[in-house]
């Protein structure tokens, strides 16, 4: 694995990762991110309120709306700079490597949480395509392919890949109208090249389509025995009905079908020389992405009482990145890295909240005129970071590490339309970490480490939060039983975790979106995992993650009105389930000696978590089954499948000051597939 940013086996890493290398993708007919979650102890992924946004959760740590997200996303080495490129669809992959803990000494500020490492196919001397089609229910079709190979034999290589993807959308409204359709098409070209001790590795991609947004209901209200919609403001306490009911209480019933219209561009340039004693890389990355979401702002159909609402926000992000690093060969007791990283980020929102225009041929971009909410918030940061690794082989079964990097992140926030909002701010933080590990044979690896972790504060719509601050323990082992026939791995944590970040948004008084801060939380918890291979033909896998929460103090915010800030110490932090639960099952039965059938099935369970510091909101435990049925001749294969076989409905997102909007999971998806490889 890579993920380190020297090749090095898995079991040698003291690190708690997970690998899903090609064939476990293929099987489990993972497309994209939500589908190697799915495989992945202490990882939450959860939908938002556009089609493009995805918020994670890693031990404990989770996505903010306005924040950096706490994991690392590298595709190929090179770093992504934005959310939107995580939820793309995983094309022509090798493996995918998660490692779980702070990465801030190799990743930096966006690290704090872990990092995610994609590893794609490169082109070989042989030719190669791979061809992929699919159709499942909501008359939702993928079509997917490569071609790549050598332009100049052992010297210059080229792939070509892309997609695409639509569907009429599995979530309906009450009307019975599908609100979740999208279309989307995708392609991407790649040169790599090879002469003697210089590596170039060059790629671009495109991304264009239309998606959806904005399609939460409102959760009703009980008071006093009576229920009451969701959208009245009420004095005095109640309570919510059936949180994770997201099909009749009430369900959908916007008058606005939400849209959203995305481009993205992506390019990278990855540039390595070998010396004799050291290697030379050099990393550039560029990310763009615009988008405009128009849709729903109350939720609502027109109601007496209920002033209708509508959002139109278009917003770009610009990120580049740029990154020297110097490598030690593999040889000998002491093997080091040193580097230094840089990147400018631009991000624009033009935000746009009003009284929905009426007929729906008024209801479009740029028809708002009269506004409840005009901002137009332009956020500028420039980061430099410096960074080292290395490790020393005190016996051949002690080693000891050590890594530190040094961040430095300047922030810039304005609201154009409001005289007097320019803001600025420099966070800097430097990041330690240290290792030791003994191995007491090839099979039996233990360490433990500490580091601290960082994300970088911000604006969220011109409002400033803090960086946040973890001080990471974690001890672990890794084992190989049974001559490599099974895999045992396990770690156990604790952090200290500071000024965690929350974000929320408000529809009443005014609307409003935020972050702020969580003064102290402590978080333990462990990652067990298994994989074994007990015949030929039959590869099991299972995994637990456990993790609990505890909020140690906090101070007065926007989030915390109402509340009384002692009752809140002890609480669980939200969007943190308590246990995940991870099992898969893969068996190919010969049939003849050139077919096969594939039976694949794989199992989650993910504990009920809190929406909300007081801990009064909350999904329930859920439980989501996966399968798939292939018949395999060859270079060919078809199949069926089936997501969320049981049809699983719950919430992955609820409001939490005053008006409950409330957004639902997917529902059952299946279909059909033919693939061909060559």
């Amino acid at each position: 694995m890579t993920a380190t940013k020297r090749a090095t086996k898995l079991q040698d890493l003291p690190e708690s990762i997970k690998v899903i290398d090609s064939v476990q993708l293929e099987n489990s007919n993972v497309q994209n991110l939500r589908g190697f979650v799915q495989l992945t102890p202490n990882l939450l992924v959860r939908e938002t309120f556009r089609s493009n946004e995805t918020f994670l959760t890693m031990r404990g740590i989770s996505s903010a709306q306005g924040a950096l997200p706490p994991v690392a996303f590298v595709v190929d080495g090179i770093q992504l700079g934005s959310n939107d490129f995580i939820n793309q669809d995983l094309l022509d992959i090798e493996r995918i490597e998660v490692l779980r803990g702070p990465q801030g000494a190799l990743y930096g500020q966006g690290a704090i949480a872990g990092a995610i490492n994609v590893v794609t196919k490169q082109p070989t001397n042989d030719l190669s395509i791979n061809a992929k089609a699919s159709y499942g229910n909501a008359d939702t079709m993928r079509f997917a392919g490569s071609v790549g190979g050598a332009i100049v034999e052992d010297t210059l290589f080229a792939k070509v890949s892309g997609y695409y993807k639509r569907s009429d959308g599995l979530i309906r409204n009450n009307a019975g109208t599908r609100i979740t359709p999208y279309e989307q098409g995708y392609v991407r070209g790649q040169l790599n090249y090879e002469s003697g001790d210089f590596h170039g590795y060059l790629f671009g991609s495109y991304t264009k389509g239309n998606g959806n947004c904005c399609i939460q209901d409102i959760v009703n209200k009980r008071q006093n025995g009576v229920i009451v919609p969701g959208f009245r403001t009420l004095t005095g306490a109640y309570t919510l009905v059936d949180v994770d009911d997201v099909t009749g209480n009430p369900g959908p019933t916007s008058n606005v079908l939400g849209k959203s219209w995305e481009r993205f561009r992506n390019a990278g340039l990855k540039l390595e020389y070998d010396f004799d004693p050291f290697s030379v890389s050099l990393v550039s990355g560029y990310n763009y992405v615009r988008q405009r979401i128009y849709g729903d702002a109350d939720y609502t159909a027109p109601s007496a009482g209920i002033t209708q609402l509508v959002q139109d926000i278009p917003f770009t992000t610009r990120v580049f990145n740029q990154e020297l690093r110097v490598t030690s060969r593999d040889t000998g007791p002491f093997k080091w890295l040193i580097g230094a990283f840089y990147q400018k980020r631009r991000e624009v929102q033009d935000i746009a909240v009003g009284l929905d225009p009426g007929a729906p041929l008024n209801q479009r971009p740029g028809s708002i005129s009269t506004f409840v909410l005009r901002q137009n918030n332009v956020t500028r940061s420039t980061s430099y970071a410096f960074y080292a690794n290395a490790s020393y082989d005190i016996t051949n079964r002690l080693q000891l590490s050590g890594a530190f990097r040094y961040d430095r992140d300047r922030q810039s926030a304005v609201n154009t339309l409001a005289a007097g909002s320019n803001k600025a701010h420099t966070f800097t933080q430097p990041q330690p970490k240290v290792q030791l590990s003994y191995k007491f044979n090839k099979d039996l690896l233990v360490y433990s480490s500490y580091s601290i972790g960082f994300r970088s504060g911000g604006y969220s719509q011109n409002s400033a939060f803090d960086n946040e601050l973890t001080k990471n323990y974690e001890i672990g082992f890794k084992s190989t039983l049974f001559d490599g026939a099974a895999v045992l791995n396990a770690a156990i944590f604790h952090i200290d975790y500071q000024n965690q970040q929350i974000s929320f948004v408000q529809l009443q008084p005014v609307v409003l979106r935020q972050v702020v801060n969580i003064d102290k939380t402590g978080i333990d918890g462990l990652e067990v995992e298994l994989t074994a291979k007990p015949t030929e033909n039959l590869t099991v896998s299972a995994g637990v993650g456990v993790v609990n929460t505890t909020i140690e103090a906090i101070s007065a915010n926007a989030l915390t009105t109402g509340l009384d800030l002692n009752a809140l110490i002890g609480n669980k932090s939200p969007l943190v389930p308590p246990i995940t639960l991870n099992g898969s099952i893969d068996y190919v039965m010969p049939l003849s000696d050139n077919y096969s059938l594939l039976f694949h099935g794989d199992y989650r369970r993910e504990g009920g978590y809190n929406f909300d510091l007081a801990n009064t909101i909350r999904t329930g435990t859920q439980d989501l089954i996966n399968g798939k049925i292939a018949l395999q001749t060859g270079r060919w294969q078809a199949g069926i499948w089936a997501n969320n076989l049981t049809n699983n409905r719950y919430a992955t997102n609820v409001g939490v000051t005053g008006i409950p909007y409330r957004y639902p999971n997917q529902p059952r998806s299946y279909g059909v597939e033919l693939s061909f490889k060559l």
